[in-house]
């Protein structure tokens, strides 16, 4: 079963220590993020994500970001992405 993280409203430079943590919590479980809480994406944190998604595939795990919020997609898509960029499946 995957672990389910909430993420924080705000995922800026402030937020990433606790997100790093978060994920390095559950490095060895599959992770389902939910992202109905985020109102804004910053870049550091969004580095520590698609850092994080390239790692779970690479150890086989399951890695998905769950239901993004209207801003979350927002800030994907001001940095040339989509919420695809963070879907992550077993290789």
């Amino acid at each position: 079963m995957a672990k389910r993280v909430k993420l924080d409203a705000r995922l800026d430079s402030a937020a990433a220590d606790r997100l790093r943590a978060q994920l390095k919590e559950s490095a060895d479980s599959d992770l389902t993020l939910d992202g109905t809480a985020v109102e804004m994406l910053g870049g550091l944190c969004l580095e520590l994500l698609l850092s994080a998604r390239s790692l779970w595939s690479a150890r086989a795990r399951a890695f998905a970001v769950d239901a993004p919020s209207a801003a979350m997609i927002d800030d994907l898509t001001r940095y040339g992405l989509t919420p695809a960029a963070l879907a992550g499946d077993p290789a």
